[in-house]
C-alpha cells in the first residue's frame, strides 16, 4: 500500500538567517490559532486578545481585539499579611503600611486596597499581562524545566470541529501541569462549529516570581495581579445567518484564597484597520468609531471613513453580554494611537499629572482621567442613541461593563439578606462568564439587527434551530497524498446542499493573471473528493463550493488552500505527518527561527519557496538524528540578496516524506 502523508490545510501563519542546525530550546512562545469558516477568518491566542480579523474577499477589519478585567484587591505583604494605612488618608509624606501584628497596629485603621488592571493586549505600549501557563518567563524558574519539557508544545489554542477533540477539564486551583489544550479522544459539548480553547492566568500558576508580563512596555510596566485565571472559548459558525461573528466566551476564576476581587469591571478593546489589503498604516488613519445604545443594541463599532470608494462596505462592531446580572453600566470611550490609558504602577497613589494612577480603572469604570485625550462613545443624554466621530483617525475604542459604584446610591443596595446587589464582586473560588462579540455589517441598520438577533442567540444559550434546507459554508478539513499524483481532499458541511463543486488551479496560471479553474460536480451527500493527475512539484490553489436553492439559489464556498502534493512511494499506511513545523515571529519582517520535531534520523533538506513554486534558498542539507531543532531564515535568497515582501513556503524533507509550512515576510 502507499503510504499516507497527511498534509493539514488549516494554515495558521506563524514565521522564519541560516545559521548552524542545532537543537533547540523548548518553546515557550505564546500561541495563536487561526479560525476561518468560509466568509471571514481572526487569529485567536492563549495570551488574552485576538488578531488579523478580515473577510475572505481580503478586507481587513481588526488589527487586535483583547479583554481587560480590572477590580479592587486588598494589598498583602511577602508573607500574606493584609496591610493597613498608618494614616488616612495617606498623603506624600505619610504613605507607611502596617500588618495587623504590628505593634503600631490599631482596630480603626483603614486597610489598603488597590485597583488594579489586567489587560490581553494594549496597543499603544505592546503589553501582555494575560499569559499562558508555559510562556517565555518560565525561563527563570528552573525547578520547571521537566514541565517545559513534556507539555510546552500542548499549551495552546485546541482547535475542535463540531466539539471533536474536547480538551481536559479546566482546574485552575489543583491542577499539577495546568496544562488543558491536550486534545483527547472524547468529544464535548460546545455550541460552535469551530471551537478554540484555551487557558491564561494574570499570575503565575506555578509560583514563580517576578513581574509577569511581556511585551516592549514592560520595561515601563509594574504588573500587580488580580489572581484571576482564564477560560476561553472563540466561537464560529458556518450556517449562514451565523456565519458573521466571531462570539468568544470567558470564565473568569478568582485563585485568591482570601480575597474578594470588588467592583470588577470587564472591558473590550478594539484596536480596527479597516480596509482592503495589505492593511497597515494605509488603511488605519481613515476609520472612524460609534456607538449604539438602547435594549438589544449597546455596541460600538469602526468603519472607512469614506468606504475606500466602494472597496470597503463593512462595519465591524463590538458587543460585550454578561449574563445573570440585573444591574450593570455600560461606558464607551475612544482615543488616539498613542494615547492610551496609563497604569504602570497603580500602588503608587501620587502622582503630579494625572487624576489617578490607573487610568484604564477609571475608564472601565466609566469616568474620564483626562479630557484631552479620552471621548465617550456613548452618548450620555437619553434622547440620543448613536454618535459617531465626525472626523477620521487611527482610532480605538474600549467598551467596558460594571456594577454600581461607590459614592453612589446604588452601591449600598441590598436585599433581605444584606447581599449587596448591584456591586460586581468576585468571591475566592468562584466564578463568572462573559462573552465579547465580534461581527460584521454593511450599514448601521444591518448592525442594529444583529446586535439583537445576537442577543436573542447568547440568552437561548446558542440555540440554532433545526433546518435541514438552511445554507452553509464547506469546511476544509485536511489532504491526503498519495504518490505520484493524487490528492485527497475532506471537507465538513452541517447540511447537505444541492451538488458540491470542488475547484482548483496550478499557482503559476493565477499568478500570469489566468483565473481558469478546474471544475468538479459532486453530489450534495459527499464529504471527499479525489484530484488525480497532478504535478508532484507544483503549487495547487483549492477550495470547495456548494450550490443550496432556498429556492433562490445560493452560492457559499470555503477559503482557498494552496498547497503543493507531498512526495512518498513506501508501503505502510501511515497518515500522521513527518514533522511538527513552528516558525515565529509571522509575519516577520528580518528574521524568522524555523523550528521543527523530526521524528525519526535520516538525511534532511530544508528549503524556502516562494508563491510560484521558486526555489529561493536551501537552508540546510546532511543527516540528522531524531529530535527538536531550529535554524534562522534572515529572508535572503541564495545570493545574499534579500526577499521582496509576500507569501513563501518552508519545504522540509526527510528521505521521502515532505511538509510544508506557509510563512509571509512584511517590509
Amino acid at each position: 500500500m502507499k503510504r499516507l502523508l497527511v498534509v493539514l490545510i488549516g494554515l495558521i501563519a506563524i514565521t522564519a538567517h541560516a545559521l548552524p542546525h542545532e537543537q533547540a530550546e523548548p518553546d515557550r512562545a505564546l500561541r495563536m490559532m487561526s479560525m476561518n469558516n468560509g466568509y471571514f477568518k481572526a487569529d485567536v491566542s492563549n495570551y488574552g486578545h485576538s488578531k488579523d480579523i478580515k473577510v475572505n474577499d481580503g478586507t481587513n477589519l481588526v488589527f487586535n481585539s483583547s479583554i481587560w478585567i480590572s477590580g479592587k484587591k486588598y494589598r498583602r505583604d511577602a508573607a500574606g499579611r493584609k496591610l493597613y494605612w498608618l494614616t488616612y488618608p495617606p498623603t506624600p509624606d505619610a504613605m507607611q503600611t502596617v500588618h495587623e501584628a504590628h505593634q503600631d497596629w490599631t482596630p480603626d485603621l483603614v486597610a489598603v486596597q488597590d485597583t488594579l488592571t489586567s489587560i490581553g493586549f494594549d496597543g499603544d505600549l505592546d503589553l501582555y499581562e494575560l499569559l499562558p501557563a508555559y510562556n517565555p518567563l518560565m525561563a527563570s524558574n528552573q525547578d520547571l524545566e521537566t514541565l517545559i519539557a513534556t507539555f510546552f508544545q500542548h499549551d495552546s489554542v485546541l482547535r475542535s470541529i463540531m466539539g471533536d477533540p474536547a480538551p481536559l477539564p479546566f482546574d485552575p486551583y489543583n491542577s499539577e501541569t495546568f496544562c488543558f489544550s491536550i486534545p483527547q479522544s472524547n468529544t464535548f459539548n460546545t455550541p460552535g462549529f469551530i471551537t478554540g480553547s484555551a487557558y491564561y492566568y494574570d499570575y503565575c500558576p506555578f509560583g514563580t516570581v517576578g513581574d509577569r508580563d511581556l511585551g516592549q512596555g514592560r520595561n515601563r510596566n509594574t504588573h500587580w495581579p488580580l489572581g484571576l485565571a482564564v477560560h476561553q472559548e472563540s466561537y464560529m459558525w458556518t450556517l449562514l445567518d451565523y456565519h458573521r461573528m466571531l462570539v468568544t466566551k470567558y470564565t473568569v476564576h478568582n485563585t485568591n484564597d482570601q480575597d474578594i476581587v470588588e467592583d470588577l469591571a470587564i472591558g473590550h478593546y478594539v484596536d480596527a484597520d479597516v480596509g482592503p489589503e495589505p492593511g497597515g498604516v494605509a488603511i488605519a488613519a481613515d476609520d472612524v468609531s460609534g456607538y449604539v445604545k438602547g435594549t438589544g443594541y449597546e455596541f460600538a463599532y469602526s468603519r472607512d471613513y469614506d468606504g475606500d470608494d466602494g472597496l470597503t462596505p463593512y462595519l465591524i462592531a463590538s458587543k460585550v453580554i454578561v449574563p445573570e446580572r440585573d444591574y450593570q453600566k455600560t461606558s464607551c470611550w475612544a482615543w488616539e494611537i498613542g494615547d492610551g490609558p496609563r497604569d504602570f504602577n497603580p500602588q503608587n497613589i501620587y502622582l503630579t499629572n494625572n487624576r489617578t494612577t490607573n487610568e484604564k480603572y477609571y475608564l472601565l469604570t466609566g469616568r474620564n482621567p483626562n479630557d484631552l485625550k479620552y471621548l465617550s462613545l456613548r452618548p450620555d443624554l437619553d434622547d440620543i442613541t448613536e454618535y459617531e466621530q465626525p472626523i477620521a483617525t487611527d482610532t480605538r475604542f474600549l467598551q467596558s461593563i460594571y456594577g454600581a459604584q461607590p459614592d453612589t446610591p446604588e452601591y449600598n443596595l441590598t436585599d433581605a439578606d444584606g447581599n449587596h446587589t448591584h456591586r460586581f464582586n468576585l468571591a475566592p473560588g468562584e466564578s463568572f462568564s462573559f462573552y465579547t462579540i465580534l461581527f460584521v455589517g454593511e450599514s448601521i441598520d444591518d448592525l442594529k439587527s444583529q446586535s439583537q438577533a445576537i442577543e436573542s442567540f447568547v440568552n437561548s444559550d446558542f440555540h440554532i434551530p433545526p433546518n435541514s434546507n438552511q445554507p452553509c459554508f464547506p469546511y476544509l478539513h485536511g489532504t491526503g497524498y498519495y504518490p505520484p499524483s493524487t490528492l485527497m481532499l475532506t471537507w465538513y458541511s452541517v447540511n447537505n446542499p444541492d451538488r458540491f463543486v470542488v475547484a482548483y488551479r496550478n499557482t503559476p496560471n493565477r499568478n500570469n493573471g489566468n483565473d481558469d479553474w478546474t471544475i468538479i460536480t459532486l453530489p450534495g451527500t459527499a464529504r471527499e473528493c479525489t484530484l488525480t493527475d497532478l504535478s508532484q512539484d507544483a503549487w495547487y490553489d483549492v477550495k470547495v463550493g456548494a450550490y443550496f436553492y432556498t429556492p433562490d439559489e445560493v452560492y457559499l464556498e470555503s477559503k482557498t488552500i494552496t498547497l503543493i502534493p507531498a512526495t512518498s512511494d513506501t508501503d505502510d499506511n501511515v497518515i500522521t505527518p513527518a514533522f511538527a513545523i513552528k516558525a515565529y515571529p509571522n509575519p516577520f519582517k528580518a528574521t524568522t527561527t524555523i523550528q521543527y520535531e523530526l521524528k525519526q534520523a535520516g538525511d534532511l533538506e530544508i528549503d524556502v519557496y516562494n508563491i510560484r513554486g521558486q526555489k529561493v534558498r536551501r537552508l540546510y542539507e546532511g543527516n540528522a538524528a531524531a529530535g527538536m531543532y531550529q535554524l534562522d531564515w534572515d529572508a535572503k535568497d541564495e545570493h545574499g540578496k534579500t526577499c521582496s515582501d509576500g507569501i513563501y513556503f518552508l519545504r522540509i524533507k526527510s528521505d521521502k516524506l515532505v511538509q510544508h509550512k506557509k510563512i509571509s515576510l512584511i517590509k
